[in-house]
């Protein structure tokens, strides 16, 4: 008897063992789970966040605008694991500025010398380059009262029926390469993210111009705030924070150097969409690389082709990972300005000098108000905000050709203009947002996935447009949990993919560019119900 009494407590202490210390036997547990994800973003002022390494803001005289570069003043372009050490000793050379990504494979520096052969041969430069200068692309008009009716660039593009179907994410995000924005104007309340001022080296890209208030434009017609009872709407309905303004132009001109740090701030800022409403008349090899980089890291961009009425190529819209956007006018005529030739994508309404394009605004004496301009500029935000709407619904990447998913959807859905098919004046044509939206396409959402302690994904849901997410049926104890756009469609977590792990969050900035599954906080469940996490999980690029 009491030898089965001593059988029977060893065999207790071994299944309570084994469960303390191995979780071979689990209590039964039937539990629901609920949070929300967001978009990290660092603070600007940190200098981990990206390697700036001097401030420099260029002085551009109407002879340097004339002649399309600055006197004297030249980008070096620098081969990976070299920087401005390798210059710093050549004679009658000064250093104005400097910039690296953030992984390290794009860096230059802007020199300031008479005598620029004396670089040529230098271990490390891999170009020498003229600092180009690059320009906004509209045409400004008085401010007006606001009225949605008059916004008769959506109904073009068929967005009355394309808000039925998508309204933005707050997953998102997207950049605005521009004059900044004004941040406190009441129609695009509660839609920015922390931006910067390239010119002025500081965190505040408010958009100062007094006349064009360009930036603010371009930001509404992207996403101004829609259905509010006020003003205007925008593309992506303005519900979310969604929008990285970044300031490089003051007085409407600015240099290649100064584009190419600002795209590259972009990218290693969680950028996904770049709209650059700018055009240039020669190509860059600085900016050309940070093009690359940004391709390189499946964010998508899309650029202005320019108001010049001419085939000849604009920058950075005729490089071959940009997408390229004319303008046509209130009669889906080719706008008489609107840039055209090999390297047109697309076209979206811009406007013309009678009918422009009514958006948020700014002037001296009425304030933070609403304007109508013209021009490609005015074009370009309607298919940064189309973009910005599919990739909410979850298109992105390339597919298996190599073709970018959202470029595919946006060319096989556009209405044909001109000759048939591709022609040089409207590319493939108007974009429309209803069929667009309608496209069957492999989908790539962000997903939170439920990961046993040794990695295996247990379930996954799709997070949804406003960050929340909800999981049921959960019976493990033990769990870590994940979020991940698997941008390229491998199956691997890679290069310009986003990431994030709960508890992987915003403390240490070297650790929160490399989440990691081991660093990510395992959690216990052993009470039937709903839980609800009390901390967001952040999710990051992968650079």
């Amino acid at each position: 008897m009491r030898l089965r009494k001593v059988f029977a407590l060893l065999i207790a202490l071994f299944v309570v063992l084994c469960f303390s210390l191995t979780g071979c036997i689990k209590p039964e547990v039937y539990y629901s789970l609920s949070g929300r994800v967001v978009p990290y973003f660092p603070e600007t002022s940190d200098g981990s966040s990206f390697q700036r390494t001097t401030a420099y803001s260029p002085r551009f005289s109407s002879e340097d605008i004339e002649q399309g570069f600055l006197s004297n003043q030249f980008v070096i372009l620098f081969d990976r694991g070299f920087d401005s050490a390798i210059i710093s000793g050549v004679s009658g050379v000064e250093i104005l500025d400097e910039f690296y990504s953030r992984d390290g494979s794009l860096g230059y520096a802007v020199v300031k010398t008479n005598d620029p052969s004396s670089l040529s041969g230098i271990e490390g430069v891999k170009s020498i380059e003229p600092e180009r200068i690059f320009t906004l692309q509209s045409e400004e008009s008085v401010p007006n009262d606001p009225r949605y009716p008059e916004q008769w660039n959506y109904p073009m593009i068929e967005m009355h029926k394309a808000w039925t179907i998508a309204k933005g994410s707050s997953t998102v995000v997207v950049a605005v390469i521009d004059s900044g924005a004004r941040l406190d104007h009441p129609d695009l309340k509660g839609i920015f993210l922390p931006g910067y001022d390239l010119i002025n080296d500081d965190d505040d890209p408010t958009d100062y111009d007094p006349v064009k208030s360009h930036g603010t434009h371009v930001t509404g017609t992207i996403a101004a705030r829609t259905n509010n009872s006020l003003g205007v709407s925008g593309m992506t309905w303005g519900e979310y924070c969604t929008i990285m303004p970044i300031k490089i132009f003051e007085e409407g001109t600015t240099t290649d150097e100064i584009l190419a740090k600002s795209i590259i701030f972009a990218v290693d800022h969680g950028a996904k969409i770049i709209n650059m409403s700018l055009a240039g008349p020669r190509n860059s090899s600085v900016v050309a690389a940070a093009v690359q980089y940004a391709s390189e890291n499946e964010v998508l961009m899309i650029a202005a082709s320019g108001n010049y009425n001419s085939s000849h190529p604009y920058y950075p819209a005729s490089y071959e990972e940009v997408i390229s956007v004319g303008a046509v006018d209130n009669e889906m005529q080719r706008a008489s300005y609107s840039n055209y030739g090999d390297s047109l994508d697309l076209v979206a309404p811009g406007g013309s000098n009678s009918v422009q394009i009514l958006s948020t605004g700014y002037s001296e004496n009425a304030g933070n108000t609403y304007s109508y301009m013209a021009g490609t500029s005015m074009a370009a935000p309607h298919v940064t905000g189309l973009a910005a709407l599919l990739m909410a619904q979850g298109y992105a990447g390339r597919d298996s050709s190599g073709e970018e998913i959202i470029r595919k959807i946006l060319r096989k859905t556009a209405l044909d203009l001109g000759d048939w098919g591709w022609d040089q004046y409207y590319g493939y044509g108007l974009i429309q947002a209803f069929y667009a939206l309608n496209f069957n396409e492999e989908r790539r959402p962000l997903l939170i996935q439920i990961l046993s302690t040794s990695g295996q994904v247990l379930k996954e849901a799709e997070v949804e447009r406003d960050g929340s997410f909800c999981l049921t049926g959960l019976t493990e104890n033990y769990i870590k949990i994940r979020i991940w756009r698997d941008f390229n469609g491998n199956k691997e977590i890679d290069k310009g993919d986003l990431i994030g792990y709960f508890g992987n969050g915003a403390i240490n900035p070297a650790q929160t560019w490399n989440p990691s599954f081991n660093d990510a906080q395992t959690l216990s469940f052993f009470e039937n119900g709903h839980h609800d996490l009390d901390n967001v999980i952040y999710f990051f690029p992968i650079i």
